[in-house]
């Protein structure tokens, strides 16, 4: 398909796109020559040089050795443990994380193979939708940072990714397939449970029942495969990861979609007004939690309008809200800004609040961040370069930009689903006015004759 539209004109939508993602691939050459030259990654990836695929291989060192959820305290329910356990080497296991992550070849290779694979499923999706976008788009999801710092995490958010894209984004035309992909998602990463929420506010009855049953399904069969990780044990040890001391959630924070973290840290003994002064952390405890409300809001109007007029507003867009609406409020980790990246980039460019949305996707997915204020420094092995590096800890301006900029991608739906819904009920009363109008002329014609 031309780039062109008609009449000879540069789209300048797509102009627009291209020069984002070309941003976002000078900011990966960026991180590249920074690793070579200084041996590690700069910020905002996790500044332990040490742990590179540590969350993928932790993971997989339980799934070979017993206590996973009593010594381990995993939150990761049982398919977790069950795939890492078909996938991986067992031998390379009988020590610690640090040796089986050099011993166990297999481990790398499904990682990097389920990222081919979701990145190939993404294009697909996008080019059914747009020719024109959907490569820059699809780029910029493959070579964004969310989903490299999950590559550099090692973390099973790439799995789960690959299995969301083929229940969400119709590439699989048998509805049993799709509620299958979306179940196995659901049990990796169980927070997406809210991803199916807008098939009731859709009415869409069956599907939501179908997917909810494979969930439970897929739950069942791995849980029985594990021997562990029963509802009670994953409550348990998600309340205790819950409640992490302060300086575990300073930790958390430094990666996160959700000011939530940040407010808890602001109502500590924690001494951060000694870096930025006590005006700053008042205008914070006020203005973070009321633009959470303000999304919160936002999105369960749209929901309710939504379900007034089924199909005023789309079903992925919901799908989004719901995404967005979770991410923002709990502290499911960076990375998790994959799945509302590639809900939004299925939006056209169109209107302001849709642009507005997938111009901060892009923007979400640039691997630069500036430091504000220093808290440590420390040396330590860097296991991309092999060798001993030092580096600095510091605030980062990207904990306090990026969940206002995912705030920002929730309000931009919620403006364009009040708009749909808008003009889907004054096309409705058009309609009625329209249809009573002819009944009316059709009555006056038979007194007439």
């Amino acid at each position: 398909m031309s780039e062109r539209e008609p009449g000879g004109r540069i789209r300048a939508g797509l102009v627009v796109e291209i020069a984002l993602f070309l941003v976002i691939a000078y900011s990966v050459i960026f991180t590249m020559r920074f690793l070579l030259v200084e041996g590690r990654l700069p910020q905002p990836y996790f500044y332990g040089s040490s742990d590179t695929l540590m969350d993928w291989i932790s993971v997989a060192y339980w799934s070979n050795n017993p206590g996973a959820y009593y010594a381990y305290l995993s939150v990761y329910p049982p398919i977790a443990f069950d795939f890492l356990r078909i996938f991986s080497i067992h031998a390379c296991y009988r020590f610690d994380g640090s040796f089986a992550r050099d011993c166990d070849w297999l481990a790398r290779v499904m990682l990097c193979a389920f990222y081919v694979f979701a990145n190939v499923s993404v294009y697909l999706v996008y080019r059914k939708r747009d020719r024109r976008t959907a490569l820059w788009r699809t780029g910029a999801i493959a070579i964004g940072l969310p989903m490299l710092y999950a590559m550099e995490r090692g973390n099973l958010v790439i799995v789960c990714f690959a299995f969301f894209v083929l229940g969400h984004g119709r590439l699989l035309r048998s509805a049993w397939l799709r509620w299958l992909s979306l179940a196995i998602s659901i049990n990796f990463k169980p927070y997406l449970v809210a991803t199916l929420l807008p098939q009731l506010v859709r009415r869409r009855w069956r599907w939501f029942e179908g997917a909810a049953l494979a969930g439970l399904l897929v739950y069942v069969i791995s849980y029985a495969m594990e021997g562990a990780g029963s509802p009670m044990e994953l409550i348990s040890n998600i309340v205790g990861f819950s409640d992490q001391p302060v300086l575990l959630k300073f930790d958390g924070a430094y990666y996160t979609t959700t000011y939530q973290l940040i407010m808890d840290i602001l109502k500590s003994t924690f001494p951060l007004m000694m870096s930025t002064g006590s005006q700053p952390l008042e205008i914070m405890a006020i203005l973070f939690p009321a633009m959470l409300r303000i999304g919160q809001i936002g999105v369960i109007g749209c929901f309710v309008g939504a379900a007034w007029r089924p199909h005023s507003v789309p079903l992925y867009r919901l799908t989004a809200m719901s995404t967005a609406l979770l991410i923002t409020s709990t502290n499911a980790g960076g990375y998790s800004q994959i799945f509302l990246c590639f809900l939004v980039f299925l939006e056209p460019w169109r209107g302001p609040a849709r642009v507005t949305a997938l111009v901060t996707v892009y923007v979400l997915s640039i691997s630069a961040d500036y430091a504000l204020t220093p808290l440590a420094t420390a040396t330590e092995y860097s296991w991309l370069t092999n060798r001993l590096v030092t580096y600095n800890l510091f605030v980062q301006a990207g904990e306090l930009v990026r969940p206002g900029l995912l705030l920002l991608i929730e309000y931009a739906l919620v403006a364009a689903s009040v708009v749909d819904i808008v003009r889907a009920r004054r096309e409705e009363v058009s309609a009625d006015g329209r249809s009573r109008s002819g009944v009316e002329h059709m009555r006056d014609a038979g007194a007439t004759l």
